[in-house]
Protein backbone atom coordinates (compact mmCIF):
# COMPACT_ATOMS: atom_id res chain seq x y z
CA UNK A 1 0.00 0.00 0.00
CA UNK A 2 1.44 3.43 -0.94
CA UNK A 3 2.34 5.83 1.86
CA UNK A 4 -0.56 8.01 2.95
CA UNK A 5 -0.04 11.59 1.86
CA UNK A 6 -1.13 13.79 4.76
CA UNK A 7 -2.78 17.17 4.51
CA UNK A 8 -1.33 19.67 2.08
CA UNK A 9 -1.61 23.35 2.96
CA UNK A 10 -1.88 25.28 -0.27
CA UNK A 11 -1.58 23.77 -3.70
CA UNK A 12 1.52 23.91 -5.85
CA UNK A 13 1.79 22.68 -9.43
CA UNK A 14 2.13 18.88 -9.60
CA UNK A 15 5.45 17.31 -10.55
CA UNK A 16 3.86 15.48 -13.48
CA UNK A 17 2.35 17.49 -16.35
CA UNK A 18 -1.16 16.11 -15.87
CA UNK A 19 -2.94 15.58 -12.59
CA UNK A 20 -6.43 14.18 -12.00
CA UNK A 21 -8.34 15.53 -9.02
CA UNK A 22 -10.65 13.00 -7.36
CA UNK A 23 -13.46 14.44 -5.25
CA UNK A 24 -14.39 11.85 -2.63
CA UNK A 25 -12.40 9.25 -0.76
CA UNK A 26 -14.18 5.92 -1.16
CA UNK A 27 -13.12 2.72 -2.88
CA UNK A 28 -14.18 3.92 -6.32
CA UNK A 29 -11.77 6.81 -6.00
CA UNK A 30 -9.06 4.48 -4.68
CA UNK A 31 -9.29 2.18 -7.69
CA UNK A 32 -9.39 5.20 -10.00
CA UNK A 33 -6.19 6.55 -8.43
CA UNK A 34 -4.50 3.15 -8.77
CA UNK A 35 -5.42 2.94 -12.46
CA UNK A 36 -4.31 6.55 -13.08
CA UNK A 37 -0.89 5.85 -11.58
CA UNK A 38 -0.36 2.87 -13.89
CA UNK A 39 -1.39 5.03 -16.83
CA UNK A 40 1.16 7.73 -16.04
CA UNK A 41 -0.99 10.35 -14.28
CA UNK A 42 -0.73 11.79 -10.80
CA UNK A 43 -3.77 12.21 -8.58
CA UNK A 44 -4.99 14.61 -5.94
CA UNK A 45 -7.73 13.32 -3.64
CA UNK A 46 -9.94 15.66 -1.62
CA UNK A 47 -11.83 13.81 1.11
CA UNK A 48 -12.55 14.26 4.82
CA UNK A 49 -10.00 11.83 6.27
CA UNK A 50 -6.42 10.84 5.46
CA UNK A 51 -7.39 7.23 6.17
CA UNK A 52 -10.05 7.21 3.43
CA UNK A 53 -9.41 4.50 0.79
CA UNK A 54 -8.72 6.95 -2.04
CA UNK A 55 -6.45 9.04 0.18
CA UNK A 56 -4.24 5.99 0.65
CA UNK A 57 -3.72 5.64 -3.11
CA UNK A 58 -3.55 9.27 -4.23
CA UNK A 59 -0.24 11.02 -4.81
CA UNK A 60 -1.54 13.99 -2.84
CA UNK A 61 -4.38 14.32 -0.37
CA UNK A 62 -6.26 17.17 1.30
CA UNK A 63 -8.43 16.46 4.33
CA UNK A 64 -11.43 18.66 3.59
CA UNK A 65 -14.98 18.74 2.28
CA UNK A 66 -14.78 17.65 -1.39
CA UNK A 67 -17.81 19.85 -2.09
CA UNK A 68 -16.09 23.05 -0.95
CA UNK A 69 -16.36 25.34 -4.02
CA UNK A 70 -13.32 27.42 -3.11
CA UNK A 71 -11.16 24.35 -2.67
CA UNK A 72 -12.42 22.79 -5.91
CA UNK A 73 -11.69 26.03 -7.73
CA UNK A 74 -8.15 26.06 -6.35
CA UNK A 75 -7.60 22.40 -7.26
CA UNK A 76 -8.88 23.05 -10.78
CA UNK A 77 -6.01 25.48 -11.42
CA UNK A 78 -3.58 22.54 -11.52
CA UNK A 79 -5.82 19.68 -12.71
CA UNK A 80 -6.31 18.31 -16.19
CA UNK A 81 -9.55 16.63 -15.05
CA UNK A 82 -11.81 16.48 -12.02
CA UNK A 83 -13.54 13.16 -11.29
CA UNK A 84 -16.46 13.17 -8.85
CA UNK A 85 -16.69 9.94 -6.90
CA UNK A 86 -20.01 10.36 -5.07
CA UNK A 87 -23.47 11.76 -5.88
CA UNK A 88 -23.57 13.40 -2.45
CA UNK A 89 -21.33 16.24 -3.63
CA UNK A 90 -23.37 19.33 -4.52
CA UNK A 91 -23.29 20.05 -8.28
CA UNK A 92 -23.16 23.79 -7.53
CA UNK A 93 -19.62 23.21 -6.26
CA UNK A 94 -18.50 21.66 -9.52
CA UNK A 95 -18.34 24.65 -11.83
CA UNK A 96 -14.92 26.15 -11.13
CA UNK A 97 -14.57 29.43 -12.97
CA UNK A 98 -12.05 29.35 -15.78
CA UNK A 99 -11.51 25.59 -15.57
CA UNK A 100 -10.40 24.34 -18.98
CA UNK A 101 -10.12 20.64 -18.14
CA UNK A 102 -12.74 17.92 -17.94
CA UNK A 103 -15.29 17.77 -15.13
CA UNK A 104 -16.81 14.29 -14.85
CA UNK A 105 -19.67 14.12 -14.46
CA UNK A 106 -20.54 17.66 -15.46
CA UNK A 107 -22.73 19.68 -13.11
CA UNK A 108 -25.84 19.25 -15.27
CA UNK A 109 -25.42 15.47 -15.40
CA UNK A 110 -24.66 15.31 -11.68
CA UNK A 111 -27.76 17.35 -10.90
CA UNK A 112 -29.94 14.81 -12.72
CA UNK A 113 -28.44 11.56 -11.48
CA UNK A 114 -28.37 12.62 -7.80
CA UNK A 115 -32.12 13.33 -7.70
CA UNK A 116 -34.47 10.47 -8.54
CA UNK A 117 -37.23 12.91 -9.50
CA UNK A 118 -35.09 14.53 -12.16
CA UNK A 119 -33.64 11.19 -13.24
CA UNK A 120 -37.00 9.48 -13.78
CA UNK A 121 -38.45 12.56 -15.47
CA UNK A 122 -35.45 12.81 -17.80
CA UNK A 123 -35.85 9.18 -18.84
CA UNK A 124 -39.59 9.46 -19.42
CA UNK A 125 -39.46 12.77 -21.29
CA UNK A 126 -36.78 11.44 -23.64
CA UNK A 127 -38.67 8.27 -24.49
CA UNK A 128 -36.22 5.97 -22.71
CA UNK A 129 -37.76 2.76 -21.39
CA UNK A 130 -38.64 3.13 -17.72
CA UNK A 131 -41.26 1.56 -15.46
CA UNK A 132 -44.40 3.31 -14.15
CA UNK A 133 -43.63 5.96 -11.50
CA UNK A 134 -45.09 9.03 -9.83
CA UNK A 135 -43.58 11.90 -7.86
CA UNK A 136 -44.76 12.84 -4.38
CA UNK A 137 -43.87 15.97 -2.41
CA UNK A 138 -46.12 15.30 0.60
CA UNK A 139 -48.07 12.57 2.38
CA UNK A 140 -51.28 13.13 0.38
CA UNK A 141 -49.42 12.88 -2.92
CA UNK A 142 -47.73 9.68 -1.75
CA UNK A 143 -51.14 8.17 -0.94
CA UNK A 144 -52.50 9.22 -4.34
CA UNK A 145 -49.47 7.84 -6.16
CA UNK A 146 -49.66 4.53 -4.30
CA UNK A 147 -53.40 4.27 -5.04
CA UNK A 148 -52.77 4.69 -8.77
CA UNK A 149 -49.74 2.43 -9.04
CA UNK A 150 -51.17 -0.36 -6.91
CA UNK A 151 -53.68 -0.88 -9.70
CA UNK A 152 -50.74 -1.73 -11.98
CA UNK A 153 -48.88 -4.02 -9.60
CA UNK A 154 -49.60 -5.53 -6.21
CA UNK A 155 -46.76 -3.62 -4.55
CA UNK A 156 -45.12 -0.23 -4.88
CA UNK A 157 -41.90 1.18 -3.51
CA UNK A 158 -41.34 4.73 -2.30
CA UNK A 159 -37.77 6.02 -2.56
CA UNK A 160 -36.34 9.25 -1.22
CA UNK A 161 -35.60 11.66 -4.05
CA UNK A 162 -32.06 12.16 -2.80
CA UNK A 163 -29.66 9.94 -0.93
CA UNK A 164 -30.32 6.34 -0.10
CA UNK A 165 -28.50 3.41 -1.65
CA UNK A 166 -27.99 -0.30 -1.04
CA UNK A 167 -31.64 -0.63 -0.04
CA UNK A 168 -31.63 2.41 2.26
CA UNK A 169 -34.07 5.26 1.78
CA UNK A 170 -36.90 3.12 0.44
CA UNK A 171 -40.04 1.51 1.78
CA UNK A 172 -42.35 -1.05 0.18
CA UNK A 173 -46.11 -0.52 0.32
CA UNK A 174 -48.64 -3.33 0.02
CA UNK A 175 -51.72 -1.06 0.28
CA UNK A 176 -52.62 2.60 0.46
CA UNK A 177 -52.94 2.21 4.22
CA UNK A 178 -49.13 1.84 4.36
CA UNK A 179 -48.60 5.31 2.88
CA UNK A 180 -48.74 7.47 6.06
CA UNK A 181 -46.21 5.28 7.88
CA UNK A 182 -43.99 5.12 4.77
CA UNK A 183 -43.99 8.92 4.61
CA UNK A 184 -42.88 9.14 8.23
CA UNK A 185 -40.29 6.38 7.88
CA UNK A 186 -38.67 8.12 4.92
CA UNK A 187 -38.33 11.35 6.87
CA UNK A 188 -41.20 13.32 5.29
CA UNK A 189 -39.11 14.30 2.27
CA UNK A 190 -39.96 14.24 -1.47
CA UNK A 191 -40.10 10.72 -2.90
CA UNK A 192 -40.41 8.81 -6.14
CA UNK A 193 -43.08 6.10 -6.09
CA UNK A 194 -42.56 3.17 -8.43
CA UNK A 195 -44.71 0.18 -9.36
CA UNK A 196 -43.06 -3.14 -8.55
CA UNK A 197 -41.43 -4.69 -11.61
CA UNK A 198 -41.88 -8.43 -12.18
CA UNK A 199 -38.42 -8.86 -13.67
CA UNK A 200 -36.60 -11.94 -14.87
CA UNK A 201 -33.14 -10.52 -14.18
CA UNK A 202 -31.30 -7.40 -13.04
CA UNK A 203 -28.50 -6.19 -15.30
CA UNK A 204 -26.26 -3.18 -15.71
CA UNK A 205 -24.38 -1.66 -18.61
CA UNK A 206 -21.45 0.76 -18.43
CA UNK A 207 -20.75 3.18 -21.27
CA UNK A 208 -17.59 5.26 -21.65
CA UNK A 209 -17.97 8.52 -23.59
CA UNK A 210 -15.48 11.33 -24.23
CA UNK A 211 -15.98 14.99 -25.07
CA UNK A 212 -15.83 14.21 -28.79
CA UNK A 213 -18.90 12.01 -28.46
CA UNK A 214 -16.95 8.78 -29.01
CA UNK A 215 -18.35 5.86 -27.03
CA UNK A 216 -17.43 2.34 -25.98
CA UNK A 217 -19.86 -0.01 -24.26
CA UNK A 218 -18.91 -2.73 -21.79
CA UNK A 219 -20.27 -6.27 -21.87
CA UNK A 220 -23.58 -6.59 -20.03
CA UNK A 221 -23.35 -7.52 -16.33
CA UNK A 222 -25.98 -9.60 -14.55
CA UNK A 223 -26.50 -8.75 -10.89
CA UNK A 224 -27.92 -10.47 -7.83
CA UNK A 225 -28.90 -8.40 -4.82
CA UNK A 226 -29.35 -9.57 -1.24
CA UNK A 227 -31.14 -7.31 1.23
CA UNK A 228 -30.93 -4.47 -1.26
CA UNK A 229 -27.12 -4.71 -1.59
CA UNK A 230 -25.32 -6.08 -4.64
CA UNK A 231 -24.10 -9.58 -3.82
CA UNK A 232 -22.72 -10.94 -7.08
CA UNK A 233 -22.12 -9.78 -10.64
CA UNK A 234 -21.65 -12.14 -13.58
CA UNK A 235 -19.82 -11.17 -16.79
CA UNK A 236 -20.90 -11.71 -19.47
CA UNK A 237 -24.56 -11.71 -18.48
CA UNK A 238 -26.23 -15.03 -19.35
CA UNK A 239 -28.83 -13.29 -21.53
CA UNK A 240 -29.99 -13.81 -25.13
CA UNK A 241 -28.26 -11.77 -27.80
CA UNK A 242 -31.35 -9.65 -28.41
CA UNK A 243 -31.48 -8.64 -24.72
CA UNK A 244 -27.77 -7.79 -24.71
CA UNK A 245 -28.13 -5.70 -27.86
CA UNK A 246 -31.21 -3.92 -26.52
CA UNK A 247 -29.52 -3.13 -23.20
CA UNK A 248 -26.31 -1.84 -24.74
CA UNK A 249 -28.18 0.31 -27.26
CA UNK A 250 -30.37 1.77 -24.53
CA UNK A 251 -27.34 2.57 -22.38
CA UNK A 252 -25.47 4.26 -25.24
CA UNK A 253 -28.56 6.28 -26.18
CA UNK A 254 -28.91 7.44 -22.58
CA UNK A 255 -25.23 8.43 -22.38
CA UNK A 256 -25.56 10.41 -25.60
CA UNK A 257 -28.72 12.22 -24.48
CA UNK A 258 -27.03 13.20 -21.22
CA UNK A 259 -23.81 14.13 -23.07
CA UNK A 260 -21.84 12.32 -20.37
CA UNK A 261 -18.06 12.63 -20.34
CA UNK A 262 -16.60 9.71 -18.42
CA UNK A 263 -18.65 6.68 -17.45
CA UNK A 264 -22.40 6.19 -17.27
CA UNK A 265 -23.72 3.09 -15.52
CA UNK A 266 -27.29 2.15 -16.39
CA UNK A 267 -29.00 -0.31 -14.05
CA UNK A 268 -31.83 -2.17 -15.77
CA UNK A 269 -34.56 -4.77 -15.37
CA UNK A 270 -35.00 -7.55 -17.91
CA UNK A 271 -38.71 -8.29 -18.08
CA UNK A 272 -40.05 -11.77 -18.58
CA UNK A 273 -41.08 -10.92 -22.14
CA UNK A 274 -37.51 -9.85 -23.01
CA UNK A 275 -38.01 -6.09 -22.83
CA UNK A 276 -35.50 -3.98 -20.91
CA UNK A 277 -36.40 -1.08 -18.60
CA UNK A 278 -34.02 1.39 -16.99
CA UNK A 279 -34.03 1.43 -13.20
CA UNK A 280 -31.32 3.88 -12.11
CA UNK A 281 -28.30 5.81 -13.42
CA UNK A 282 -24.84 6.48 -11.98
CA UNK A 283 -22.41 8.77 -13.79
CA UNK A 284 -19.26 7.14 -12.40
CA UNK A 285 -17.63 3.73 -11.96
CA UNK A 286 -20.02 1.22 -10.43
CA UNK A 287 -19.90 -1.72 -8.03
CA UNK A 288 -21.01 -4.12 -10.77
CA UNK A 289 -18.10 -3.02 -12.96
CA UNK A 290 -15.47 -4.25 -10.49
CA UNK A 291 -15.46 -7.60 -12.29
CA UNK A 292 -13.66 -5.88 -15.17
CA UNK A 293 -10.55 -5.48 -13.01
CA UNK A 294 -9.62 -9.08 -13.74
CA UNK A 295 -11.73 -10.31 -16.60
CA UNK A 296 -11.92 -7.59 -19.26
CA UNK A 297 -9.46 -6.10 -21.73
CA UNK A 298 -9.93 -2.71 -20.03
CA UNK A 299 -11.20 -2.12 -16.51
CA UNK A 300 -13.95 0.39 -15.89
CA UNK A 301 -11.42 2.61 -14.11
CA UNK A 302 -9.00 2.61 -17.06
CA UNK A 303 -11.85 3.45 -19.41
CA UNK A 304 -13.02 6.27 -17.14
CA UNK A 305 -9.54 7.80 -17.30
CA UNK A 306 -9.39 7.31 -21.06
CA UNK A 307 -12.72 9.09 -21.45
CA UNK A 308 -11.94 12.11 -19.26
CA UNK A 309 -8.41 12.50 -20.63
CA UNK A 310 -9.41 12.27 -24.29
CA UNK A 311 -7.67 8.96 -24.97
CA UNK A 312 -8.98 6.32 -27.42
CA UNK A 313 -11.98 4.28 -26.28
CA UNK A 314 -11.39 0.80 -27.72
CA UNK A 315 -13.96 -2.00 -27.58
CA UNK A 316 -13.95 -3.86 -24.26
CA UNK A 317 -13.67 -7.64 -24.55
CA UNK A 318 -14.30 -10.38 -22.01
CA UNK A 319 -11.02 -12.17 -21.31
CA UNK A 320 -12.63 -14.91 -19.23
CA UNK A 321 -16.08 -15.58 -17.75
CA UNK A 322 -16.03 -14.11 -14.26
CA UNK A 323 -18.03 -13.44 -11.12
CA UNK A 324 -17.50 -10.64 -8.61
CA UNK A 325 -18.72 -11.21 -5.03
CA UNK A 326 -19.06 -8.33 -2.56
CA UNK A 327 -17.54 -8.73 0.90
CA UNK A 328 -19.46 -6.96 3.66
CA UNK A 329 -18.30 -6.14 7.16
CA UNK A 330 -20.44 -8.93 8.61
CA UNK A 331 -17.70 -11.38 7.55
CA UNK A 332 -15.37 -9.76 10.14
CA UNK A 333 -17.69 -10.51 13.08
CA UNK A 334 -15.32 -13.23 14.35
CA UNK A 335 -12.09 -11.55 13.32
CA UNK A 336 -10.12 -11.33 10.07
CA UNK A 337 -11.54 -13.75 7.48
CA UNK A 338 -9.41 -16.64 6.25
CA UNK A 339 -8.14 -15.20 2.99
CA UNK A 340 -5.76 -18.11 2.50
CA UNK A 341 -8.71 -20.40 1.90
CA UNK A 342 -9.88 -18.09 -0.91
CA UNK A 343 -6.45 -17.72 -2.49
CA UNK A 344 -5.93 -21.49 -2.56
CA UNK A 345 -7.98 -21.21 -5.75
CA UNK A 346 -5.56 -19.91 -8.35
CA UNK A 347 -8.36 -18.22 -10.30
CA UNK A 348 -9.51 -16.11 -7.34
CA UNK A 349 -8.36 -12.63 -6.35
CA UNK A 350 -9.19 -10.53 -3.29
CA UNK A 351 -9.57 -6.75 -3.43
CA UNK A 352 -9.85 -5.06 -0.01
CA UNK A 353 -10.57 -1.36 0.43
CA UNK A 354 -8.77 -0.57 3.68
CA UNK A 355 -11.87 0.30 5.69
CA UNK A 356 -12.71 -0.37 9.32
CA UNK A 357 -15.24 -3.23 9.36
CA UNK A 358 -18.86 -2.81 10.40
CA UNK A 359 -21.99 -4.80 9.49
CA UNK A 360 -23.35 -4.04 6.03
CA UNK A 361 -20.32 -2.00 4.99
CA UNK A 362 -18.64 -2.86 1.68
CA UNK A 363 -15.16 -3.93 2.70
CA UNK A 364 -13.94 -5.41 -0.57
CA UNK A 365 -14.76 -7.96 -3.21
CA UNK A 366 -13.57 -11.24 -4.69
CA UNK A 367 -13.29 -12.02 -8.39
CA UNK A 368 -13.36 -15.59 -9.66
CA UNK A 369 -12.69 -16.48 -13.28
CA UNK A 370 -13.44 -19.82 -14.87
CA UNK A 371 -13.60 -21.78 -18.09
CA UNK A 372 -17.35 -21.17 -17.96
CA UNK A 373 -19.58 -18.68 -16.19
CA UNK A 374 -21.12 -21.53 -14.23
CA UNK A 375 -17.70 -22.64 -12.98
CA UNK A 376 -16.78 -19.09 -11.95
CA UNK A 377 -20.04 -18.62 -10.08
CA UNK A 378 -19.74 -21.96 -8.30
CA UNK A 379 -16.23 -21.04 -7.16
CA UNK A 380 -17.35 -17.64 -5.95
CA UNK A 381 -20.28 -19.07 -4.00
CA UNK A 382 -18.09 -21.77 -2.44
CA UNK A 383 -15.51 -19.20 -1.32
CA UNK A 384 -18.15 -16.88 0.10
CA UNK A 385 -19.95 -19.65 1.96
CA UNK A 386 -16.66 -20.83 3.45
CA UNK A 387 -15.87 -17.32 4.66
CA UNK A 388 -19.36 -16.88 6.12
CA UNK A 389 -19.21 -20.23 7.93
CA UNK A 390 -15.73 -19.77 9.40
Amino acid sequence: MPEIKRDIIGLSPPAAPQEICVLGGGQLGAMLCEAARRMGYTTLCISPEAADPAAQWADRHISADPGDPLLVRDAARHSAAIAVEAESINPASLVPGGFCGTLSPGADVQRIVRDRRLEKTFLAENGLAVGPFRLAENADELTAAATELLQISGRVVAKTARGGYDGRGQVWLESIHDAPQAWRTLGQVPVVVEAAVDFAAEISVIVARNNRGEKSVFPVFQNEHRNGILFQTQMPAPQPLEVVSQAQSLAMETAEMLAVVGLLTVEMFVLKDGRVWINELAARPHNSGHVTLRAASRSQFEMHICAIMGLPLPPVDVLAPAVMTNLLGDLWSRGEPNWGAVLADGRATIHLYGKAPRPGRKMGHMIHTGETLEAAQAAGLKAFNNLAAA
